[in-house]
């Protein structure tokens, strides 16, 4: 009997441990964004531990009604305690989001057009933030605003 309380115990602690390693932020997207653009196909997505916290975070692209994008970044460790998110216009229609080797890359153009943006941030652990470390765009602009979401 001692056996079987001690299994149930460990079976309860690892689901309890499992449950605290996501946050269904899907629950929390900004009014009127969805996953799918306008021909129904999924936007980007990376869901990983940029933060080292032990909980995965999502750099996402969002699309309104009207197919206009914007680029989400959700830390677990800001969303736990703030219930904020970070987040940019993003203008550009074909999209590569990638995580590797400690970056997250943000590639975009619009085919033809001739437009494109490309960032690049990496964890900054003194400042408890994705940080800036690439952009650029075809208007020659060099840096780009994040602005706070609040759950």
């Amino acid at each position: 009997m001692k056996k079987i309380l001690i299994l149930a115990t460990i079976l309860l602690l690892y689901g309890v441990a499992k449950a605290q390693n996501s946050i269904n932020y899907y629950n929390y997207f900004p009014k009127g964004y969805q996953v799918k653009d306008g021909n129904g196909e999924l936007g980007p997505v990376s869901k990983y531990d940029f933060d080292k916290d032990g909980i995965n975070d999502l750099a996402i692209i969002l699309f309104d009604d009207l197919n206009q994008s914007i680029f989400c970044i959700y830390l677990s460790s800001n969303f736990n305690t703030t219930r904020t998110f970070k987040y940019c216009d993003w203008i550009y229609m074909m999209h590569a989001l990638d995580y590797e080797k400690g970056k997250l890359s943000l590639n975009s153009d619009n085919g033809s057009m001739g437009q494109f943006g490309s960032l690049e941030m990496k964890y900054d652990a003194i400042k408890k933030d994705l940080k800036i470390i690439k952009y650029e765009d075809n208007a020659g602009s060099k840096t780009i605003k994040f602005k706070i979401g609040k759950i």
